[in-house]
């Protein structure tokens, strides 16, 4: 099999870059913490500072569950002013499955109450919620209780912040982590997880599941008269067209150079070798623009139970440079119930 491509340096330098921002923002979410923590020790005060704050800061009344207090840069992070957001029941400004999160974080919260938790803890939850326009933001919630004279909880004292940044930011790391830079496709890391994982459920729950590994056939050749840019278009049109026959649960990864792998999760042989009989069709009757049209090998197989991953990979990976040296452009699979290895 051959080995995944190097890196690109720029890719490495994209990564590093994000990495950073996202270690800044973190490092602002620690003082929103720290922010929390200061206005719960000088609760008279808090509201000076609020007016003065870049944050959202709000009391909540722990009974009704309604603002009693927002700061004036929800503005900034909503669109509304602190008056049109007091008007607002807690329902109103968060989707359901966000509320869903609030009230299961409050309910644990009140349960910690009667176990003799630290008074002064503070709760962060990350949630969607929504702005005055009903676009969605991603807020993070430093939350602690405001209290009595008899340290009973009394009311909410929260400090928001948009993370939506960092959210996408993140978003964009994990991305860069587990596809090829130049198809969008998985990479081979990525698939690796996802097949360990794969293989355990179905030795688990005897799912089924099935592998497809194919490779472009005379792809050198490809390069070397039309070049590599043009080479990676044909790389980007083929991924593209095998996604078009894939189901958001199944696993397209590029294995290496111009050899891609396929997971096909509750899949047997015989659905497996229907798939790759219309990936087939589909080179056969799709020209690449400014190449023509291309054929590639195939190499179908099913897991079988409690087999290594070296054994699974290894028998792909045979069974479809037998379809190269059978003379391409076809695939070779298992045996499906007692037929003898078939080619087509």
């Amino acid at each position: 099999m051959k080995g995944q491509d190097a890196i690109p340096a720029g890719r490495d330098q994209e990564m590093e870059s994000l990495y950073r921002r996202v270690a800044e923002l973190e490092q602002e979410g620690a003082g929103l913490r720290e922010l929390n923590k200061a206005l719960r020790d000088n609760e008279q005060k808090y509201r000076l500072i609020a007016d003065h704050s870049g944050d959202c800061l709000w009391t909540m009344d722990l009974a009704t569950l309604r603002f009693t207090y927002v700061s004036p840069s929800v503005m900034r992070l909503y669109g509304s002013t602190p008056e049109e957001t007091m008007t607002q029941g807690i329902d109103e400004v968060m989707p359901p499955h966000s509320l869903e999160i609030a009230m299961r974080a409050l309910e644990e919260e009140m349960a910690l109450e009667a176990t003799g938790a630290d008074p002064r803890r503070t709760r962060t939850i990350e949630i969607e919620e929504y702005r005055h326009d009903r676009s969605i933001v991603w807020i993070e919630n430093v939350l602690s209780f405001l209290r009595d004279e008899q340290q009973r909880p009394v009311a909410i004292l929260g400090v928001s912040r948009d993370v939506t940044e960092r959210r996408c930011l993140g978003e964009e790391l994990r991305k860069l982590a587990v596809t090829d830079p130049l198809t969008g496709a998985f990479n081979r890391r990525h698939f690796m997880e996802e097949l360990l994982r794969e293989m355990g459920r179905s030795n688990r729950y005897a799912f089924p599941f099935s592998l497809i590994m194919l490779d472009i056939d005379h792809f050198k050749a490809v390069n070397d008269r039309f070049g590599h840019e043009m080479g990676d278009r044909v790389l980007e049109g083929l991924v593209e067209l095998i996604r078009k026959r894939l189901r958001v649960s199944d696993i397209l990864a590029r294995w290496g150079g111009e050899e891609f792998l396929i997971m096909l999760v509750n899949t047997t042989l015989r659905q497996a070798v229907q798939l790759t009989e219309a990936l087939l069709e589909g080179l056969r009757t799709r020209p690449f623009p400014d190449v023509g049209l291309l054929t590639a090998s195939f190499g179908v197989t099913q897991y079988r139970d409690d087999e290594s991953v070296d054994a699974l990979l290894n028998r792909v990976d045979d069974l479809m440079y037998q379809a190269k040296r059978k003379g391409r452009a076809r695939m070779v699979h298992d045996p499906i119930q007692g037929e003898d290895l078939a080619t087509s």
